[in-house]
């Protein structure tokens, strides 16, 4: 079976509500809706890839992008003044994304030519440090790096996934223990996307403009709605 990328992009949005059920929602929440929450970065930031190698204007992508997360920023910012609760929402995985297309517009520039490579790799490294504080933190850059890099050897780019992300998260350090690796960070989870990522067929599926603004509106507007009744159940 193969999926396209509507479908994947379904099937990570139903992870991701999951996961946010589990972080905002107060009670006993399954321990699993973490797990599966960890399967839905990876999705994003492939797919974030493949649309900076498909989309008919980079800047314009980026643009979009870093608009989502002002209105992410600003919309969670005045829910949070409106409800009163002291629990914030730092969820904004469009700035994340917004810098992971920087960074590959400044490697893309870097490779154009000598005049160029210096300013590409600035801005390269700009856009990666400037990551690094956004909610993907490290992870996200490691995995646009790798997506970006490997993206037409599929079984080079599964290999150095897993290695980094197991490697970083299970053999660094960690104390291999079920609360440790299941309660306490289970980021190496991030592995089982791979899966996922593999079966995609390289064709967009349903494509058209709600769909496409679907996807973007969907992250904000749910993280709200789960917000705004979790206050509401304390």
């Amino acid at each position: 079976m193969r999926l396209n990328a509507f479908q994947l992009k379904l099937i990570a949005m139903i992870f991701m509500v999951l996961d946010h059920i589990a972080t905002f929602i107060p009670g006993d929440i399954p321990q699993w809706f973490h797990w599966v929450g960890r399967i839905v970065s990876p999705i994003f930031f492939y797919f974030v890839v493949e649309g900076f190698y498909h989309t008919r204007n980079r800047i314009q992508y980026m643009l979009r992008l870093f608009s989502w997360a002002f209105v992410m920023w600003g919309g969670s910012l005045l829910i949070q003044l409106i409800s009163g609760q002291e629990h914030e929402i730092h969820n904004n995985i469009f700035l994340s994304l917004a810098m992971a297309v920087v960074m590959m517009y400044g490697l893309e520039m870097a490779r154009k030519g000598r005049e160029k490579t210096a300013i590409g790799i600035l801005i390269a490294l700009v856009a990666a440090a400037g990551g690094m504080f956004t909610e993907a933190s490290f992870y996200g850059v490691l995995m646009t790096l790798i997506f970006y890099y490997c993206r037409n050897w599929k079984w080079l780019m599964g290999l150095l996934y897993a290695i980094v992300f197991l490697g970083m998260n299970l053999f660094m350090g960690q104390q291999f223990s079920y609360d440790q690796m299941f309660l306490a960070d289970p980021q190496w989870m991030m592995v089982f996307a791979l899966p996922f990522i593999l079966l995609y067929n390289g064709e967009r599926g349903l494509n058209n403009k709600f769909t496409k603004y679907m996807f973007y509106a969907f992250y904000p507007v749910h993280i709200w709605i789960i917000y705004i009744v979790a206050g509401l159940m304390k």
